[in-house]
């Protein structure tokens, strides 16, 4: 008896999450459309209107902000004075074909205080299984390039955010930053 009334809780508590989930997905699509066609409103004060991240420039990266998130899908820019990159944030959004909205994450040149670099060569688990013991012979090559930075407004904590990416992006992006910033990059791993 008791069994039963815990997995019906259960049930009716998934159930007012994915309720509630619809009802927040729900306001900020009529959100976007108010501010779409009135930016004036009141309640759209300080709204940011969603990109999602193919709408973004930039180059393609995967992106690991903190050592207790997974990475993420970002877009890379590298501008004269400061690199800009977006990240996809949230859940997937109507307003957005069921993409998600983006966050933007500038980080000045001045800031950055050390650089790291490597290269890598991976098996393409996709050419394997597309081309059996062929695909083997099919390697990606990768870029790692961490960046440790310091935070404008706290000038005793440091950030870190790590970005993978072909190689040839890789290699522009080390060469861009060097140039930029006068920071000699560390090579870690050249494969």
């Amino acid at each position: 008896m008791k069994l039963s009334k815990i997995v019906i809780s259960l049930l009716l508590s998934m159930q007012f999450v994915t309720v509630t989930q619809l009802v927040e997905a729900g306001e900020a699509d009529k959100l976007y459309n108010l501010c779409s066609k009135f930016p004036y409103n009141s309640r759209c004060e300080g709204y940011e209107v969603p990109v999602s991240l193919e709408n973004r420039s930039g180059k393609k990266a995967k992106c690991l902000l903190s050592t207790n998130e997974k990475t993420k899908d970002c877009k890379v820019n590298i501008t004269d004075n400061q690199l800009t990159f977006y990240v996809e944030t949230g859940d997937n959004m109507t307003v957005l074909d069921g993409e998600k909205n983006t966050k933007q994450v500038s980080i000045p040149f001045k800031t950055i205080k050390s650089l790291s670099y490597s290269e890598k060569k991976k098996t393409d688990v996709g050419a394997v299984i597309a081309f059996g013991l062929w695909g083997l012979l099919a390697k990606k090559k990768t870029s790692t390039i961490s960046i440790r930075f310091q935070e404008e407004l706290e000038e005793t904590r440091q950030q870190q955010v790590i970005f993978v990416t072909r190689r040839s992006i890789g290699r522009k992006m080390r060469q861009d930053l060097e140039e930029k910033t006068g920071v000699v990059v560390d090579l870690l791993d050249i494969n």
